[in-house]
């Protein structure tokens, strides 16, 4: 996920190619910094982990011969949320681009009283919910159809069928 923004709660691991024993693994406060060894507190919230990588390669360079920083999101905090007739409801981490229908399989896919025909996502805009309704049939059967991406606490509710 090296275009999303890092977030507070999204933990991370820092890793030093030329000293390893710098190596640290932590959340992000809900300040939005890290404390890091050698330069203390940096800002890391809505900066994607390349700009963020490239920040603490700069800011280690006069401290380390070798200021390579590798930038790692080990858990995010934002996730999508799954619920109705799936295997395993839950909180799916959103740690790549997924589509609505990768977020239900990540859940251990349909239950047997699942109406694939009737899934709703549940998106706050500006305040507001917005509420898609989805036919996750064509996707199953490969029917042309375009993928739904999920966004951050984004709630997908899977319906029960109706026979």
């Amino acid at each position: 996920m090296p275009n999303a923004s890092l977030a507070a709660g999204d933990e991370i691991k820092v890793a030093f190619s030329g000293a390893p024993e710098l190596n640290v693994q932590q959340k992000i406060q809900a300040n939005g910094k890290v404390s890091l060894p050698t330069i203390g507190d940096v800002s890391a919230v809505g900066k994607s982990i390349t700009s963020f990588q490239s920040e603490l390669t700069s800011r280690y360079q006069p401290h380390l011969q070798d200021p390579g920083v590798t930038v790692s999101v080990e858990t995010a905090a934002a996730g999508v949320y799954v619920s109705g007739e799936v295997l395993r409801p839950g909180k799916i981490p959103l740690d790549r681009p997924m589509t609505a229908l990768e977020a239900v399989m990540e859940c251990g896919g349909f239950t047997k009283f699942a109406n694939p025909k009737q899934v709703i996502v549940v998106r706050n805009q500006g305040g507001r919910s917005q509420r898609y309704v989805l036919n996750m049939n064509e996707a199953l059967y490969g029917t042309d159809s375009s993928p739904f991406y999920v966004r951050t606490y984004d709630v997908i509710y899977v319906k029960q069928s109706n026979w």
